[in-house]
């Protein structure tokens, strides 16, 4: 595990034209292994924040991947002075969390909408991984790290990540926030991730060390 992210905090955006971003969503959406069922793997903020109302929700969880932070964020959740983590899917381990099935009706405006908030400087590689629910094995949409982006950290020691997120603020609050609203998330369904949990609980550290 490095000591230092791969990558230093960004000192300007990435921004994807619409044009790229469209491209990319038809390109993924031509690769979808069951266009008629058409479902979002959940990690991060999706949880409690989808904006659609899904046709069905399931508990899932995904054997291949597993929830890390791992790449710069400089807007929502960090800035250029004070940087934060953000969220996505890693390769290997075991990821917990909530599968929506995207409604037909309205499918195009709440993927473009999806798109628009995932996709909007491609710090992601939208990824059809496999998911097991008690209803059965799924395939569903998932947003996997890009690891050749110019914000990719790898993965970082808890400490250094810990001191990262409680230090981090951003257009839409604080750093240490995101990851408490996760913890109340995967709490309010169950899931478990002991990896995150002891993350949240170093932050909270952090942040008493410095109150």
């Amino acid at each position: 595990m490095p000591e230092e992210p791969i990558n230093p905090p960004p000192t300007s955006f990435v921004e994807w034209c619409d044009t790229r971003r469209e491209s990319n969503r038809r390109e993924t959406l031509a690769a979808s292994p069951d266009p008629d069922a058409l479902w979002v793997f959940c990690a991060g903020s999706l949880i409690w924040d989808p904006r659609f109302e899904p046709d069905e929700t399931r508990a899932a969880t995904l054997t291949a991947y597993r929830r890390a932070f791992t790449f710069w964020t400089i807007r929502a959740r960090g800035s250029f002075e004070r940087p934060g983590l953000g969220l996505a899917l890693e390769p290997g381990g075991t990821c917990a969390g909530v599968a929506f099935r995207v409604p037909v009706r309205g499918r195009d405006e709440i993927l473009d909408a999806l798109w628009r908030r995932e996709m909007s400087g491609g710090v992601y590689v939208p990824t059809w991984v496999e998911a097991e629910t008690d209803a059965g094995s799924i395939r569903a949409l998932g947003f996997v790290a890009n690891r050749d982006h110019r914000n990719y950290t790898g993965k970082l020691p808890r400490d250094l990540s810990a001191r990262i997120i409680a230090t981090a603020q951003g257009s839409r609050g604080p750093c240490h926030e995101y990851l408490s609203l996760l913890i109340e998330a995967l709490d309010h369904h169950d899931l478990p991730d002991a990896e995150m949990r002891a993350l949240h609980n170093a932050v909270q550290r952090e942040l008493g060390a410095v109150a």
